[in-house]
């Protein structure tokens, strides 16, 4: 872009092509007022405090909006402009109920600190005093309408950057709110609980019930991390006090993996159960009692280190160098070749499709998140990823809402893209191999052949719809879409994985195949380093550990559980015929409750580990907060687990 020169407050400052006028200022230094302005948002000049003269200009102009040109000459702060803010913040105060004292944003107020650059400290006009509402129906968020100055910061984030366009303006005049949907109660309505809005607004309108008045920024020490917990890897911001991480944020919304969904910016300042803060074994009763670290490892090593039937089993929420640890813990101190993560049958499952796809592709058929946002079509095959991995759904709903891409859904059970799609292909339950065979013949039949299986020559649409129980257009339509696509990609889940069918993951690398030069499927992973775990070999055994503790052929089994809980009745269920389990776990759960030793492990936000995305990029955790109990790291401990076992031996 070429450089343009403006004249600002009579001194010269460079800009680009394209700027506006508030863009050249922010770039050189000089201090312009704004409340409705948002990095990375489209300005709408709500609030006007922005307010600059432009020479020829017969009126002040909003800067956030206003086109900079060569040659313009600019004026910020003149007594005339100062006067106009001065009076739009006080119309600003008396608008709405603002009692600072009792404000959960008291101190970190953007509307307040104006206030107190200006000296405010008394209106020339009436409070009107409206009767406004809170709405409290959200669970990790809090819409208060008293404090709102319609900036539409929330709104626009909520389209913009999150994609769902939850938000948006009701009623008018004086009596316009922020609301979700149609009126909707916020807890009620279509927002994902991405707490992107909660994050931009300017005042204390939205906040996070888990945050409010635990500390402001100015008391917090701020952090800077990666999010591990479903694999996206999201940059991450935790603002800590008193050694408790009090709230987090997204260090820039507008970058790549910038938006936070629930699980990371929420969930975390939840405790979802008792910590598991001292070693535990079981006494001459059978009851769990504290023990020292030394009893543990010694009870341990006398159960398992002659034991000849070892299975390891790790949670791919453990950090990479937690499960190498593992490995070699199992390998080389117990010996055993049974080693397994708690979704290794997804990956045999997504191996095994690649394999018969092509045997040399591997993980280069996936693609990067990002390509989501480029993409023409979307085809979403037994996936809800605004529930297993929401800044996925972001991405999705931000595709076809801002790039209009077609988004095609395979699957029986409804979810939140089914009423975005250009075609919900809904088959009968058990027969979403059936339908990609369909689509597939439907593509082929738009002239799309050069890539096209053989044996799919055959295939009746009309009467495959028959089977699927689906309208035979929904299939034509689909191939239709697709066949015409230059950009697609596929995101596939849980409700393929679950069958365990390497054939059905085949079928779809070969429809990514015909739709595009280079496949491009993206698997949603279960874990956040379900991806980390799998490049380190540790689900590569041929079969379930699960199924072998199920069937009693495993008279020992070490557990690394990090702060899983996810599945933990279901695995308790499997240890019924286990002689001694070893649990290393954050909370105590259905499984420690069976264990006969139970070891501490560290939280995510306690440690520091690499974590590989769902895509292949590695990210990492700092430690935010310290944990209490002298909880070692999980890779000391299991690392004393080895010593021990090797001592008892020698």
């Amino acid at each position: 872009m070429s450089e343009i020169t403006l004249t600002i407050n009579g001194q010269q400052c460079k800009g680009k092509q394209g700027d506006t006028i508030l863009d050249v200022c922010q770039a050189n230094g000089i201090d312009v007022p704004t409340l409705c302005h948002y990095k990375g948002l489209v300005d709408i000049a709500a609030c006007r405090m922005c307010l600059v003269e432009v020479e020829k200009e017969r009126k002040p102009v909003p800067s956030c909006t206003y086109p900079a040109r060569d040659g313009l000459v600019v004026t910020t702060n003149s007594e005339k402009i100062e006067k106009y803010r001065r009076m739009i913040l006080e119309l600003l105060f008396t608008e709405r109920n603002h009692l600072c004292a009792y404000c959960v944003a008291s101190g970190d107020c953007e509307l307040q600190k104006l206030a107190y650059k200006y000296q405010m400290d008394n209106t020339r006009y009436e409070y009107s005093w409206p009767d406004k509402t809170t709405d409290t129906s959200h669970p990790y968020i809090v819409l208060d309408h008293n404090r709102c100055i319609l900036c539409a910061r929330c709104i626009r984030v909520c389209d913009e950057i999150t994609g769902a366009h939850a938000l948006d303006f009701s009623k008018r005049g004086w009596k316009t709110n922020v609301s979700a949907d149609i009126n909707q109660p916020l807890g009620e309505s279509s927002c994902i609980s991405c707490g992107a809005c909660f994050q931009v607004c300017p005042t204390g309108a939205i906040f996070s019930k888990a945050s409010a008045y635990k500390g402001r920024t100015s008391e917090c020490t701020t952090v800077f991390s990666s999010c591990p917990i479903c694999g996206v890897g999201c940059d991450i911001k935790g603002l800590v006090k008193d050694n408790h991480v009090v709230k987090i944020e997204s260090p820039d919304l507008t970058k790549p993996r910038g938006l936070l969904c629930q699980m990371g910016r929420f969930e975390t300042l939840y405790t979802p159960a008792e910590r598991v803060r001292t070693p535990m074994k079981r006494n001459s009763k059978g009851q769990l009692t504290a023990c020292t670290y030394e009893e543990a490892f010694e009870d341990i090593a006398k159960n398992l280190g002659s034991n000849g039937s070892v299975a390891g089993l790790a949670s791919g929420k453990a950090s990479s160098e937690s499960l190498k640890a593992f490995a070699e813990l199992m390998d080389k101190g117990f010996g055993s070749k049974m080693v397994d993560t708690l979704d290794g049958d997804d990956f045999r499952t997504v191996t095994m499709g690649m394999t018969k796809f092509d045997a040399k592709a591997g993980f280069a058929t996936e693609a990067k998140l990002e390509d989501i946002l480029t993409a023409d079509s979307i085809v979403v095959i037994g996936a809800n990823p605004i529930k297993t991995h929401p800044v996925i759904g972001s991405y999705i709903l931000r595709a076809a809402a801002k790039n209009k891409a077609n988004l095609v859904v395979v699957d029986p059970l409804r979810n939140p893209f089914t009423f975005r799609t250009s075609v919900w292909v809904r088959p009968a339950e058990g027969k979403k191999a059936l339908a990609i065979k369909a689509i597939i013949r439907a593509i082929m039949e738009q002239g799309k052949t050069a890539k096209a299986p053989a044996n799919f020559a055959e295939i009746d649409i009309k009467k495959a719809a028959k089977d699927l129980e689906v309208d035979s257009h929904d299939l034509f339509q689909a191939g239709e879409i697709l066949a015409g696509s230059k950009n697609g990609i596929i995101i596939y889940g849980e409700g393929v994985l679950q069958y365990k069918d390497a054939d059905m993951v085949a079928l779809i690398l070969n429809l990514a195949a015909l739709i595009n030069t280079q496949p491009r499927v993206i698997s949603l992973k279960r874990y956040g380093n379900s991806r980390g775990a799998w490049d380190l070999g540790i689900s590569n055994a041929k079969s379930s550990v699960i199924d072998e503790l199920a069937k009693g052929k495993v008279k020992g089994v070490y557990l690394l559980l990090a702060d899983d809980l996810a599945e933990s009745q279901s695995l308790a269920d499997s240890l019924k015929r286990v002689e001694f389990v070893v649990a290393q776990a954050s909370y105590l759960s259905p499984v420690t409750a069976k264990a006969s030793v139970v070891l501490p492990s560290l939280l995510w936000t306690e440690s520091k580990g690499s974590y590989t995305t769902l895509d292949g990029i590695q990210k990492s955790t700092v430690p935010m907060v310290k944990p209490g109990n002298d909880i070692k790291p999980d890779v000391d401990t299991l690392k004393e687990v080895a010593r021990h076992l090797k001592k008892i031996r020698a």
